[in-house]
């Protein structure tokens, strides 16, 4: 903490000095306009404070990515932000699920009913659900925008570790243009979208744009694929010039195999309570279901039943389907500008995965959501405010099942989630340059479980530890049932017995079932947990900031800032209920331009209090019974800097550099736990309780770092243009990204710290200098190394790499008209 506000005061001196001296240099507002013309930086209008503002004018932790920008650099996707914002990590482990971090504050995602720590906000609309918003396509756009830190007063829902904002380019009033952007490359790359804007009459214009993008897998097992469509339509009315209704609608259907990984290798015990590792000398391009891994997957021993794993048996594949209607009405009246935003999404999602190395996971579920955000802006006097009222309702149905050779837990469920709040946020402008900012924002959530998980366990022997005859007993090849990918518990027990596994009826009591096997080796155990009920949450969230400008192009700021997230209910079995995780967090900034708007320098200092994190993991109820189970555990600090550069040094060139350091470290955190999923590389204590015949272990991972939270990321980069007449120029960008090392995986485990590596991209553009076309070449990953970007660890012990993608490279033509 001294070190924190040692280097925050430091930080906040330079800044109070450099606009004083920059001023001598840049001279007066109108002088910057000139310079921009000349050459100067250029500004990115955001609204993410609800307003449109200059990115450099808003008081906030921001990474604003423009058009252009995502353009250049061939953003198509949502995990590809990570190119251009250092401070966010999006990883994948199997189907639809998407997992959100920013500075090491998000959850991994294991069931679709966990809401992200992460907000994301498409077109202005919350979303409930991540694989919404990065399931899209990026085409389109306005611009992305990146909010550092909790969002507590003006997004408020769940926003505990920030929010991102996908904004579609709106329809233009009396325009007809369109524009479109096509690229090819390795891996059978294609990648089209296009867009039309057609003005209609004064008043009214309407815009459709349309997306196709497909891919090869990058991994032999053809996983690791692309296969995307996307169609979005808008209309815009404006019958006066204070009223203004915008309606729109857009699909996106997403197919073929969907995300793979790797077996980099396997723990065993030792026979003294510890585990032993062993590499699997699988290339990482190889996939989970290639006979090269599926013979290394047979030589897996499989707890509790204690024989080996069969081949996988089921193809990955995705079939997802996300639709949305949603409006923007804007009414200028005489106390402010009255917004209201109405929105019904719908999502439905078939995928069978194999992360991580499940035999197959299965997601059948269908989310619709309906929303309602009204808020009045306006000012009176010094004072500026803004204050709304925000409904959000949402339902999820599932049935889901994560087959893992000798347990085959099997979820039925309906969720339904109502949340309700008011907010609003003052601005009291004290003088010309300084202001104070006050939020507040109060939240009701309301969730609703009604269903049940039924998990099958194959036991070898009498209890779940092997018995002395299982090495020429339970591991000979056909010795136990390995579970089949069913989702209704009944179609299980009539495959065992039509197998002749078990005998009819034998059930011993209705729950837990425990079914003899007919050859004497052991069991097959069944127990139903219904979850059904309903709980509610409510917080007060708030806001305290101070802003000050140091000079016409430099700014000062100070806030403090809480965040909430909502607990719930979970199908598992033994404890349904997880509580609220809360965060505050400080934050001291500055934003500069100097030399005639020619360098841009943005320096944040942070420092959040993070507790009762919501983790997932295989842990032990009061009963003493092993359950997968999301719990508050935690106790975390955050702090850190950010600096952001940006530099034209002359006419053609520009140099950008984002640095952040970040230290983010578990103050308290005690994860609970039993053979055969006590593999942690934490210290522990045993509590003297027993699961399953062996010891629970209380591991002590205090002091470990919070996940995805490498110490260091830097993005550089740099274009260089060269005119080669009038109307014609050739561009040549560098961009190269650093990440430090982080850990992936709750065990804090050898194979889940994902070492560090720099990755460049390179591209070479031919294109008209007021870039109504562009021809390019592109060559990403120019090391040619594949980045470990979401370590797993198997319930039986197999450790799983997903990887990032190999080097890839093509052409890409863009032209507007």
């Amino acid at each position: 903490m001294r070190n924190w506000l040692f280097s925050a005061t430091a930080m906040a001196a330079i800044s109070a000095v450099l606009p004083v001296w920059a001023q001598a240099q840049e001279g007066a507002p109108a002088a910057q306009s000139d310079a921009r013309s000349q050459g100067g930086l250029a500004d990115i209008v955001v609204t993410a404070q609800r307003r449109a503002e200059s990115a450099q004018k808003a008081a906030i932790a921001i990474d604003a990515v423009s058009a252009d920008t995502l353009l250049d650099r061939g953003i198509l996707k949502a995990e590809d932000i990570t190119k251009t914002a250092p401070s966010i990590s999006i990883t994948n482990g199997g189907g639809t699920s998407t997992s959100i971090f920013i500075r090491g504050v998000g959850n991994i995602t294991v069931a679709s009913y966990f809401d992200p720590a992460v907000t994301p906000n498409y077109d202005g609309v919350v979303l409930g659900r991540a694989a919404g918003a990065f399931g899209a396509a990026f085409y389109d756009l306005e611009r992305v925008e990146v909010l550092k830190g909790p969002q507590g007063i003006l997004y408020g829902r769940n926003a505990t570790g920030g929010a991102i904002n996908v904004i579609p380019a709106k329809p233009v009033l009396g325009e007809f243009s369109g524009g479109f952007n096509l690229s090819y490359g390795n891996y059978d790359a294609v990648a089209v979208d296009a867009h039309v804007n057609a003005g209609m009459g004064e008043n009214a214009a309407l815009r459709i744009a349309a997306s196709r993008q497909r891919r090869d897998g990058f991994n032999r097992d053809g996983t690791d694929d692309l296969d995307r469509s996307a169609l979005r339509g808008q209309l815009l009315f404006e019958p006066s010039s204070d009223l203004s209704i915008r309606l729109a609608a857009d699909y996106t259907k997403i197919g073929g195999v969907g995300p793979g990984g790797n077996y980099y290798g396997a723990y065993t015990p030792d026979g003294t309570g510890g585990y032993v590792f062993s590499l699997s000398g699988i290339d990482p391009s190889e996939g989970f279901l290639t006979p090269l891994s599926n013979a290394y997957r047979q030589t897996l021993l499989v707890a509790p039943g204690f024989g080996f794993a069969d081949p996988l048996n089921q193809y990955p594949s995705l079939d997802a389907s996300y639709w949305g209607v949603n409006g923007e009405i804007n009414w200028k009246t005489s106390i402010g500008t009255v917004t209201v935003i109405p929105a019904y999404r719908h999502s439905k999602a078939l995928s069978y995965f194999n992360g991580p190395a499940f035999n197959t996971g299965y997601y059948d579920e269908k989310t619709s959501q309906k929303s309602l955000e009204a808020r009045l802006a306006g000012s009176s006097g010094p004072i500026d405010y803004i204050v709304g009222t925000f409904y959000f309702n949402e339902e999820i149905k599932g049935n889901d099942e994560f087959n893992q050779e000798f347990i085959l837990p099997i979820q039925i469920f309906t969720q339904k989630t109502e949340s309700l709040a008011a907010f609003g946020q003052l601005t009291g402008h004290v003088s010309d340059r300084f202001r104070l900012v006050g939020g507040l924002r109060y939240t009701h959530d309301k969730k609703e479980m009604d269903g049940f998980i039924s998990n099958f366990i194959v036991s070898c022997g009498p209890g779940l530890a092997p018995p002395a005859s299982f090495a020429a007993g339970c591991a000979a090849p056909g010795a136990l049932p390995h579970l089949p990918n069913y989702t209704s518990r009944a179609d299980v027990v009539n495959w065992l017995v039509s197998n002749g596994w078990i005998a009819p009826g034998s059930t011993s009591q209705p729950n837990p079932q425990f079914f003899p096997l007919l050859n004497g080796l052991g069991a097959v155990i069944n127990t139903l947990s219904p979850t059904v009920g309903d709980l509610t949450f409510s917080r007060v969230t708030w806001k305290a900031s101070a802003e000050f400008d140091l000079g016409p192009s430099s700014l000062l700021y100070a806030t403090v800032e809480s965040g909430y997230r909502a607990g719930g209910l979970q199908q598992t079995d033994g404890r349904p209920v997880y509580r609220p995780e809360y965060i505050t967090a400080y934050t001291i900034g500055s934003k500069n331009r100097f030399f005639n708007n020619k360098v841009q320098l943005n320096i944040e200092g942070f420092y959040w209090k993070y507790k009762d994190q919501q983790i997932n993991y295989f842990t032990v109820d009061p009963s003493g019974t092993l359950i997968n189970s999301t719990e508050n555990a935690g106790r975390a600090t955050v702090k850190g800097i950010d600096v952001d550069l940006m530099a034209r040094p002359m006419r053609y060139t520009t140099l950008t550099a984002k640095v952040q350091y970040l230290k983010a470290t578990y103050k308290e955190l005690h994860l609970y736990t039993a053979a055969p999923f006590d593999n942690f590389n934490c210290p522990f204590t045993l509590t003297g309780q027993v699961a399953g015949g062996a010891p629970v272990k209380d591991f002590d991972c205090s002091g470990r770092p919070l996940l995805n939270a490498p110490e260091w990321t830097i993005n550089l980069g740099g274009e260089q243009v060269v005119p080669l007449s009038s109307a014609l120029e050739l561009a040549g960008q560098v961009n190269s990204a650093y990440r430090s090392a982080a850990y992936g995986g709750f065990e804090f485990l050898d194979f889940e710290k994902i070492s560090g590596y720099w990755q460049t991209d390179i591209a070479l553009t031919l294109r008209d200098s007021d870039r109504s076309w562009a021809l390019t070449a592109f060559l990403n990953n120019l090391e040619d190394k594949r980045r470990v970007i979401y370590p797993q660890l198997s319930p039986f012990g197999a450790a799983v790499y997903h990887y990032g993608a190999p080097q890839t490279y093509g052409v890409r033509f863009s032209a507007d008209f």
